[in-house]
């Protein structure tokens, strides 16, 4: 009895504290419990459920039909409103600082279960500073959504607090995963994915015979750099019209492979550019393997053409068409045949609305509609099903005043008018060169394209000076605004790798400078410009597979943004650009389950090239970072995501036969494990929280017993693993009284 009155003094003592620290306190954001997973009793901890004045309604805890990555939710059965429209509500107990003038946004999951009619909830900022209410009404639906909404604060103020009313009865509310952020906020949500991302690469057009002219060792850096470091899965390539100098015969179905000069694929002989050799060193230096082998042709052999040269533009002429799928097709074949190279995409043209004086074939949308039915007949019978033709590949993105009729997006939409067309094009492919590409240009080609994947095939700032931020700044907009706005699943630099012309190395009619991602000078210098580094933040972090994600901003200004995430969600990557050459600090969103952080920078210093820092203050549980984003800086946030302790998962792994016994559960400390075979197992233990408590390795055992009277009252999830590939992961619920 006197241990009940003396443990009853300490818990008013320890109440009366409690709550003189809440009053004087400067009580830091994120609220607590806002993911509603730890429980006091029978609700949730730091949150109060109220129904006054004549309001009923019943709360309790949802563990089924969850938003992936939560284990509950807060259920509210509303059965009668009060008199007032606050007397059925749920707020949360925790007070937190707020300053006057700021902006914070409230952010929650939520749905009802009513589906003939909206249902709304009224979501309340409010501390106990008179004049600070502020409230707003949300419209729900049946399915999980996110809700956001932003404040101005008017006063200061240490107690603030987010309320949610129910506003209609004879309705049930869902809650979850709220949050209460200041200032800049970027929000992520790994349940709304769009497009597949296929990849990151470039071309070494033109280029090889430069490249092979240079000494071993220091081409073989270059090639280091280009497809080990960097670890693209594109590359493209010439198909060259010196392939078939002349008609094989008059017979466009059986070809004379005698006829064929394969000279400039070679790496000897006069007129050698090594193509052969170059491309499969980039095999034999990739550690992940090039998904997509791409020939392009600039332009059909002279005598096929209307101007009877492979250069200053012309077309195919009448009729040719079946001549050049077999000019095509030899192409595939002699490449697998003599060097044992896939090449399983194909381009039969290359900017057909750019007239330019070198390799060109200027087709109109209809002509190239003809010649892209044609291949795609020639290569299913010659049984090449699997190599993908891809199109058009223009100049711009867009049409322009100037030019109405030249554009990716012009030529799409007329070659798209005739179904055989639609059904012979796989890959939607298109060049940058136009500037700048506004959201809205993207939106018109990817309205155009039909949910066909598409491909920047080329892009670059050309014979740019400069190898700084702001010379990477035009991919970096590209790539972001493309994947967000276009539809884009890959994107391909002009070039890996070229030399580097300095202004004094040139006669005033050359071009100098470089776009290329690798470069090398006259003195042999090898050159790696920031765009190579900001490159690698796409091409080694986003790999084949990867989807994009959902992100919404919130007084987050001059910062392009994109987030994706792995085909099993175990990783997040979101990047982040500042154009401006101011910094900005912003909140930043954690995915639930998320156990570790990593952060990489690039900038204009020195020291920050794709740079693995170690600056981000995160502990698991944590829903936000923060982070300050310099002016012209590259930034990529890359969360390591466990989805041990998902809701998905846990169904799995508990519902799985034959699993360990564990007892007694509930458990007052002792527990006891019983495993079915003798094996070596590791034991983890984690809180409600999905943070590991407990870890234990043992050799030989076929049962296990712990104590649990240290750990707090609640509920725990015992994971079992086994070397044993036979035996099957598990995971068990226990309840610690």
């Amino acid at each position: 009895m006197k241990c009940y009155h003396i443990c009853k003094i300490r818990i008013l003592l320890f109440l009366i504290l409690f709550s003189v620290v809440n009053i004087t306190a400067q009580n830091q954001l994120p609220i607590e419990n806002g993911n509603f997973e730890i429980l006091s009793e029978n609700s949730f901890l730091n949150w109060n459920n109220t129904a006054n004045n004549g309001g009923n309604a019943i709360y309790s805890i949802e563990t089924n039909n969850l938003i992936s990555g939560s284990n509950k939710a807060l259920k509210s059965e509303v059965e009668i409103l009060g008199s007032n429209d606050y007397d059925v509500g749920t707020k949360s107990s925790y007070g937190f600082e707020v300053e006057s003038g700021e902006e914070y946004t409230v952010s929650f999951y939520a749905k009802i279960n009513n589906p003939t009619s909206s249902r709304e909830i009224k979501v309340v900022f409010q501390s106990e500073t008179p004049g600070s209410f502020q409230g707003t009404n949300i419209t729900l639906t049946t399915e999980w959504e996110r809700y956001v909404h932003t404040f101005i604060v008017p006063v200061s103020g240490f107690q603030n607090k987010l309320k949610f009313w129910y506003l209609n009865e004879n309705t049930t509310y869902y809650l979850d995963e709220v949050s209460v952020v200041k200032g800049s906020y970027i929000s992520l949500n790994t349940n709304i994915t769009y497009q597949t991302v296929d990849g990151f690469g470039a071309g070494i057009k033109r280029k090889t015979e430069d490249l092979y002219a240079l000494s071993d060792p220091m081409r073989e850096a270059i090639e280091s750099y280009c497809f080990k470091s960097l670890e693209a899965n594109m590359i493209r390539f010439f198909i060259y019209h010196t392939l078939e100098p002349s008609n094989d015969n008059l017979d466009p179905s059986i070809l004379d492979e005698s006829s064929l000069d394969w000279t400039r694929y070679e790496s000897s002989g006069n007129g050698a550019r090594f193509v052969a050799e170059a491309l499969n060193n980039a095999f034999s230096l990739s550690n992940n393997g090039f998904s997509h082998v791409i020939g392009n042709c600039n332009s059909a052999p002279g005598w096929l053409k209307t101007n009877g040269q492979h250069y200053n533009g012309g077309t195919l002429i009448p009729g040719g068409e079946s001549e050049y799928s077999e000019f095509l097709v030899a192409f595939l074949n002699g490449m697998k045949s003599r060097y044992d190279i896939d090449v399983n995409v194909i381009s039969p043209t290359n900017e057909p609305d750019f007239e330019v004086s070198y390799e060109s074939m200027n087709t109109t949308p209809n002509e190239l509609s003809s010649i892209l039915s044609n291949l795609k007949e020639r290569l299913q019978s010659e049984e090449l099903t699997t190599v993908k033709i891809m199109s058009p590949e223009c100049f711009r993105v867009s049409p322009s005043d100037q030019n109405p009729d030249r554009s990716t997006t012009y030529y799409v939409d007329n070659m798209f008018a005739n179904s055989s067309t639609v059904s012979a094009i796989d890959i939607i492919a298109t060049h940058t060169y136009q500037s700048p590409i506004s959201p809205s240009e993207w939106s018109g080609l990817l309205n155009k394209s039909q949910e066909k994947p598409i491909w920047v095939t080329e892009a670059g700032n050309l014979h740019s000076p400069d190898w700084d931020m702001t010379d990477a700044s035009y991919h970096i907009s590209r790539i972001l605004n493309g994947f967000n706005f276009g539809g884009l699943t890959a994107y391909m630099y002009h070039l890996f790798y070229e030399q580097h012309k300095y202004l004094n190395e040139v006669t005033d009619s050359e071009n100098f400078g470089s776009s290329a991602l690798v470069l090398w000078d006259s003195n042999n210098n090898i050159i790696l410009p920031k765009r190579y580094y900001t490159f690698k933040h796409f091409a080694n972090l986003i790999k084949p597979g990867y989807r994009r994600i959902n992100h919404e901003v919130f007084d987050v200004n001059n910062i392009l943004i994109g987030s994706f995430s792995s085909p099993t969600n175990n990783q997040v990557v979101t990047h982040l650009f500042n154009e401006s050459s101011s910094g900005q600090s912003i909140s930043l969103e954690v995915p639930i389950g998320t156990t570790s952080i990593a952060h990489y920078i690039t900038s204009d210093s020195v020291n920050e090239n794709f740079s693995l820092t170690n600056d981000i203050a995160f502990k698991e549980g944590d829903r936000l970072i923060e982070l300050t984003i310099e002016g012209l800086s590259m930034h990529s946030v890359v969360y390591n995501v466990d989805q041990t302790l998902s809701s998905e998962s846990l169904i799995d792994l508990i519902n799985t036969d034959n699993k360990p016994k564990l007892f007694p559960n509930p458990t007052n400390g002792d527990i006891k494990l019983k495993f079915n075979q003798k094996a070596n197992y590791t034991i983890n233990i984690y809180n409600i929280n999905g943070i590991n408590v407990f870890h234990q390795e043992k050799s030989n055992i076929d049962s296990y017993k712990t104590n649990l009277s240290s750990f707090s009252s609640g509920v725990y999830f015992v994971k079992i693993k086994s070397n044993n590939p036979l035996i099957k992961a598990n995971i068990i619920k226990v309840i610690k009284n």
